[in-house]
């Protein structure tokens, strides 16, 4: 029958349009399903790639780590070794620098006890009191170089500043200005009569002693500072060739050269590692993945073309539709209720075709 009587057409043509309709939803929908089983194809290869790839990064991971904590343990023994050595040469470098230094002062260090006891026995001989022959007594009463003028500043500080206070803070039992100023005077007076009682007396009848015994202090102070000078340029000295170091350096610099050859060696193992090993850890654990990968692309490939299929069928469905059916009934008319209702129009006898049928609907239900 020709295109052109659709409308002439009755309840077989409008089941006819209602099979095609039926055929397109049916497709739409299995399209739709085919779609979300897709989808969650994909993401299962995605997730099982990736699964795949965190084992290899995994035990890639561990592996290396096994070789470098393996090279390390090894390097760690050998920095221990060379502690252990560099302890033992430093020990014997101090011993050495020390016996140098006794040696080399031990002529002034002879001296300096022979100084000492002449200005013991001096003292002694001519009665005059052992505490004229002490440090502070000469920094007081006879100063001469820089630890003295210390000692001096130390003794001020502690006459005018330190028992003045003390007693004025932590002993009186209130504060007053007039306590303070008292007490300052009391200190100055005591302590600064003690000072001229002591030395005017011990001056006045034992002074060429004292000046003696201050000359001997000269002397041994002059001799300790030849002391320390040679004490400061041993230590520098950068010559160490008379301590019998040469072992030491020598294990020194086998353990040296050892932890260099194992540092290259740890080096190369981590270049192979990376270059042969990796890949053949690599294939070997995406292999154990193939089979269910190529399943999963199989089914996927497999979905694929049932949506092309699919989507063929519903196009041409859809054209069919657009291209035989609507611009007779109209688009809007195309629907399974529509349709049942014009069926029903002539089969009531309301309408003898789908032409009447459509004229029914529009002037009574639309």
């Amino acid at each position: 029958m020709d295109e052109g009587n659709i409308l002439l057409e009755g309840v077989q043509k409008l089941n006819e349009i209602k099979a095609d309709l039926t055929e397109l939803y049916r497709y739409k929908d299995k399209n739709d399903d085919l779609i979300v089983e897709l989808k969650k194809i994909e993401k299962n290869i995605q997730s099982l790639k990736k699964a795949a790839e965190d084992e290899v990064q995994a035990t890639v991971k561990k592996r290396r780590s096994e070789i470098e904590t393996a090279y390390d343990k090894q390097l760690d023994k050998i920095k221990a070794d060379m502690k252990k050595v560099k302890d033992k040469r430093d020990k014997r470098k101090d011993r050495k620098i020390s016996e140098r230094i006794d040696e080399e002062t031990a002529s002034l260090r002879e001296e300096n006890r022979r100084l000492k006891l002449e200005a013991k026995s001096l003292f002694k001989q001519k009665n005059v009191p052992a505490f004229c022959n002490t440090g502070l007594y000469y920094a007081l009463y006879f100063p001469g170089c820089f630890r003295d003028f210390i000692i001096i500043l130390i003794s001020l500080a502690l006459t005018l500043f330190i028992i003045p206070c003390g007693i004025y803070y932590y002993v009186l039992p209130e504060e007053k200005i007039i306590y303070l100023a008292a007490l300052y005077i009391a200190t100055v007076l005591v302590f600064g009569g003690l000072y001229l009682l002591i030395g005017n007396r011990t001056k006045d009848k034992h002074g060429d002693i004292i000046r003696q015994g201050n000359k001997i202090r000269h002397d041994i102070i002059k001799n300790n500072k030849k002391i320390n000078n040679i004490k400061r340029n041993i230590k520098k000295d950068k010559d160490e060739s008379t301590y019998g170091l040469e072992n030491f350096d020598e294990e020194l610099a086998r353990l040296d050269k050892e932890a260099q050859d194992l540092t290259e060696q740890k080096k190369e193992a981590l270049m192979t590692f990376e270059n042969s090993t990796v890949p053949i850890i690599s294939a070997e654990i995406k292999k154990q993945y193939d089979g269910k990968l190529l399943a999963l692309k199989s089914e996927y490939e497999k979905i694929k073309a049932e949506v092309s299929t699919a989507d063929e069928k519903i196009k041409a469905l859809t054209l069919k539709l657009a291209r035989e059916y609507e611009p007779y009934i109209g688009k809007d008319l195309i629907t399974f209720d529509t349709l049942d209702t014009l069926i029903n129009i002539i089969e009531a006898g309301n309408a003898a075709n789908i032409s009447e049928a459509v004229q029914f609907y529009r002037k009574n239900m639309g």
